[in-house]
This record gives structure tokens, C-alpha cells and sequence, in this order.
């Protein structure tokens, strides 16, 4: 899933708004995310966690190709710099791409999410390339990647200015940037009585206390089930908490999976044949009940064959998942039909499994004061089960 506000996150400057699935709202950071709509705007704030950097994606479009004089009001709360590691550059003549919207109008976007309408040609079939607004527009286009430092909670205002590949001031952009810990939103977030969250350094009921980041069992739970407990602190409340986890394999036959019709089926033409049986865990998920997997729901679609999510209440014992990701065991079979050496026939025979299984909590909450809903994600594991036969290490 990738609805958590935690460190490494990337968010853009220019999104699709989004209808938040818990409360209804609107707005370019509505979390979860779930239905898109056609429109485009730029966003004006961002709340990021203070626990590691998180980065800011800027699409610049229409003949736009770099920003400049970047800073951060506030270097006390965040520093914001260029991630030369990432992103890209796409220099040309050429006019914009066109497209076409459910109303009919032929249009092209600015790297603030304007939308420009370009007029149709006379005879009403396409838009008309001698018209100004097409005339004017540019195909050039750059992918540029902000990294916002965290250096205590607070605000501050990142702005920068946006250049033409001309090299020509094209507008200048800013965006607030609320830093916030998780600490700050909830009082307690626990399994098993163990804390999910470090209140403060040296925090010796931190599940990972004396632990290293790197190490196998961060965030490993010596427990299998155990209370949830999440409240929140004064100037928050708790939405929803919802629990991830991968299900135990169940039995497929199909090499190829179909997401329209939520089937798999195996392939067979002139050349040869595919077929798959056996028993595996990458299914899809009805999140939402309408039946089909063609949704986007908490930030992930139906048919990505992830976990299975429930919805809990706080204070509620709840099991840890027992099977990792694409555990299952099946079997490959490959025909290839040659009409002079006749069919060969390859079967291939896996098994795989993982050492530990991931559970994924999931909270959405609302700040009251800022009217914002955000969102907590974290995954804790524990020794997985194992399915039986041969193993093949992933």
C-alpha cells in the first residue's frame, strides 16, 4: 500500500483530485485515494512525517524544463533541495501533446495544472493546429524531484521559479509544508502492548527498541496476536484502523489473470500452450464490495493481488498475518508445437514461501483544527507459516 505519510513518500505538486473514501471530501491529498477525477490542481499544502526525508515530484510541461531559486522559508523546520538522483529532462520543437476530454474539448496542460483549450477546426473533427493557443504550446517536459528534509515540526513555505527551455522566467510556485511526527497525532499506537511508535529516544517500550533499522527483526513481533490499541491525542480523531494481511493460498488454474473479468485462464494458439495449476496467494480483493477489482482503493488497486484488509476498532485483539507475499505452490507447464519436430513440453514444479509474514495497520485520522484527514501506515511481522513440499528461496 502506499497510502502512509511517513518518511520517503513521494508526493507531486500537480495531482488528480480525489474523493476521500472515509469522509467525502475533495482535494489533491484527500488519503486514501480512490476515485480520480478528470481534473487537475495544484496543491497548497502537504503534511510530511518528521521521520526521514520525503520527496516533492514537480511536472513541468509546456515548454517548462527546470525550476530555480528554491528554498524553504524556514530551514530551522525543513530544508528543500534538487534530488539530482531522480527525475529528467525532454527538450523539443514540437508542439504539446493534445488530448481530448469527456466533454469534447481538445486541450493541453501548464505545469500548474492549467487547463488550456485549444478551439476546434472548422469542420468540428479536430482541434485547430493554426490557432493560437496551439501555436503557442510546447512539447518540452522535465520530471524534477524536490527533497524535503525535516528538521524539527513546524511549517514553512517552499517556493521556487519555473524556466522555459528558452531559459525564460515562466512563474514562480509556492507550497506550504507542515511537518508533523506521529507522536504528535496519537497518544498510543500499540500491539501486543508493545508501542509502534517511538515517543521519545531511548523509548525502552518501542517495539524496536535496542534494535538497528537494518537489522532482520526490526519490527518483528515475538507475539502472534495481541491488542490493538490506537487513540488519538487532543486535536485529532481516529477515522478508521484497518488491518492488512495476505491470505492463506488458495487453488488457481490459468497461467493469465484477467482483471475486467476476475478470471484466470491459460493460453493456447498455433505456436504453442501455456497452462498453470496449483496454489497461490496473488489474488485480487473486492475492497469495496461493488463486484469487480477494477477500483483504486486505499491508495492500491483491487486487481494488484495484494492483502486483504479488514476494518477493527481500537482496544480489539487481532491475529498477525501467518503467510508472506506470492506464497503458494504451482505448476508451469509450457507446450511448444513445431509442425517438423512435434510438440516439446516443459513443466515447471515452484514452491515459495517467505521466513516472515508482513501485517499492515493502516490509520486514517482527521486533524480537527486543520480540517485535514492523513493517514499512519506501519507493518509489523512474524514468523511465517510455510507451505509444504519443496522450497525455492525467492
Amino acid at each position: 500500500m502506499t497510502t502512509t505519510v511517513k518518511g520517503n513518500k513521494t508526493y507531486y505538486l500537480v495531482s488528480a483530485t480525489v474523493k476521500n473514501e472515509i469522509s467525502g471530501a475533495t482535494g489533491s491529498d484527500a488519503d486514501p485515494k480512490a476515485t480520480y477525477a478528470e481534473e487537475e490542481t495544484l496543491t497548497k499544502r502537504i503534511y510530511i512525517n518528521s521521520d526521514g526525508p520525503t520527496l516533492l515530484g514537480v511536472g513541468l510541461r509546456n515548454g517548462d524544463v527546470a525550476i530555480k531559486k528554491l528554498k524553504s522559508s524556514k530551514n530551522s523546520v525543513l530544508t528543500a533541495t534538487i534530488d539530482r538522483s531522480k527525475g529528467g529532462v525532454a527538450k523539443t520543437d514540437e508542439n504539446a501533446d493534445i488530448e481530448k476530454d469527456k466533454n469534447g474539448n481538445y486541450y493541453y496542460r501548464t505545469s500548474t495544472g492549467q487547463k488550456i483549450i485549444i478551439p476546434k477546426n472548422a469542420k468540428g473533427t479536430g482541434y485547430d493546429k493554426e490557432s493560437a493557443e496551439y501555436k503557442n504550446s510546447n512539447g518540452s517536459a522535465a520530471a524534477v524531484y524536490i527533497k524535503l528534509t525535516p528538521k524539527r515540526c513546524g511549517t514553512s513555505k517552499v517556493s521556487f521559479a519555473v524556466y522555459n527551455k528558452y531559459g525564460k522566467q515562466t512563474g514562480k510556485i509556492a507550497v506550504k509544508i507542515t511537518v508533523r511526527s506521529d507522536g504528535d497525532v496519537f497518544k498510543t499506537f500499540s500491539f501486543g502492548g508493545k508501542s509502534l511508535i517511538q515517543k521519545h529516544y531511548g523509548d525502552k517500550n518501542y517495539i524496536n527498541y535496542g534494535r538497528k533499522v537494518n537489522s532482520y527483526d526490526y519490527n518483528l513481533s515475538t507475539k502472534k496476536k495481541g491488542r490493538l490499541v490506537v487513540k488519538a491525542n487532543k486535536g485529532y480523531k481516529i477515522v478508521k484502523i484497518l488491518v492488512g494481511t495476505y491470505e492463506k493460498p488458495k487453488s488457481i488454474k490459468g497461467v493469465d489473470y484477467d482483471k475486467y473479468s476476475n478470471t484466470y485462464y491459460d493460453v493456447d494458439n498455433e505456436y504453442g500452450s501455456s497452462s498453470a495449476k496449483g496454489k497461490t496467494n496473488a489474488t485480487p480483493h473486492d475492497y469495496n464490495g461493488d463486484g469487480d477489482v477494477l477500483d483504486k482503493v486505499y491508495g492500491n488497486y483491487e486487481y494488484n493481488r495484494g492483502m486483504k484488509y479488514k476494518t477493527v476498532k481500537s482496544g480489539k485483539t487481532i491475529k498477525l498475518g501467518q503467510y508472506g507475499s506470492n506464497s503458494g505452490k504451482w505448476t508451469t507447464t509450457e507446450v511448444d508445437k513445431d509442425a517438423k519436430l512435434g510438440n516439446r513440453t516443459t513443466t515447471i514444479d515452484e514452491v515459495y514461501y517467505s521466513d516472515y509474514a508482513p501485517t499492515n495497520i493502516m490509520v486514517v485520522y482527521y486533524d480537527i483544527e486543520d480540517k485535514y484527514y492523513g493517514v499512519t501506515s506501519t507493518t509489523i511481522y512474524a514468523k511465517a507459516k510455510q507451505p509444504k513440499g519443496k522450497k525455492s528461496k525467492k
